[in-house]
């Protein structure tokens, strides 16, 4: 090998400007040009060129550039495969303890608007409790309190409409937590996309959403507040 001017055997295959050839091929020029007498010659010189880290033998093909096939892995290689002291993971850990301050907060937001739902709901029931037996009578409140029904109503059936969705308690909960997550991840300067890219780069199955998750007990996945970005 120390005698084997590689590029120059490269030039003499006809290789310089290929990228991958097939193993055969390989072999059958070796042959050809004189570097080896045999099959079995061939086979072992380009297992040689291959633990030498001159080509690099694969399913029967043959990578003329190994460098450019380790920067290729080197970038797809997931970010939980990557050093400890990789500054990339480092960015990723303060995006997820960022996003997990803004969850939280949003949730809270969002906590606080149920309870005040709640509350104007217990305000109206016993405003009609009121009025039904102390002020009027149930002949008076009866078609007040059928068209207030009749509004929730119209006021459901509008709401599938324009989201296409069951007007659900949850699915109003998670449009609200939504909404709110923008306006905050906004306001707070949060890079909603770099945060998606270090994510898909690390594929790992623990992803920030998990713990944030366990805490508010609902899914805070960033597709719609991308979608809205």
């Amino acid at each position: 090998m120390r005698l084997v001017n590689v590029e120059a055997l490269k030039k003499k295959l006809g290789m310089e400007e290929k990228e991958v050839i097939g193993y055969k091929e390989l072999l059958e020029e070796c042959e050809r040009i004189g570097v080896t007498k045999s099959p079995q010659e061939a086979a072992a010189f380009a297992q040689v060129l291959d633990e030498a880290g001159i080509i690099l033998l694969f399913r029967d093909k043959v990578y003329l550039h190994p460098d450019k096939v380790v920067d290729l892995v080197r970038r797809a290689v997931p970010l939980a495969l990557t050093p400890d002291d990789d500054p990339m993971r480092e960015e990723l850990k303060k995006l997820q303890e960022k996003k997990e301050e803004i969850d939280v907060l949003a949730h809270k937001q969002v906590r606080r608007i149920l309870w005040s739902g709640l509350g104007f709901a217990l305000m109206q029931v016993g405003l009609f409790f009121r009025l039904t037996f102390w002020e009027f009578s149930w002949d008076v409140m009866e078609p007040i309190a059928f068209f207030t029904t009749t509004t929730g109503l119209v006021i459901g059936y509008a709401y599938f409409m324009f989201t296409s969705r069951d007007p659900t308690y949850q699915d109003l909960m998670n449009r609200l937590f939504v909404s709110r997550q923008r306006k905050l991840l906004k306001r707070h300067g949060f890079d909603v996309n770099r945060f998606v890219e270090l994510q898909r780069k690390c594929k790992s199955p623990l992803d920030a959403n998990t713990s944030i998750k366990n805490r508010v007990g609902m899914d805070v996945g960033l597709e719609d507040a991308l979608h809205k970005h």
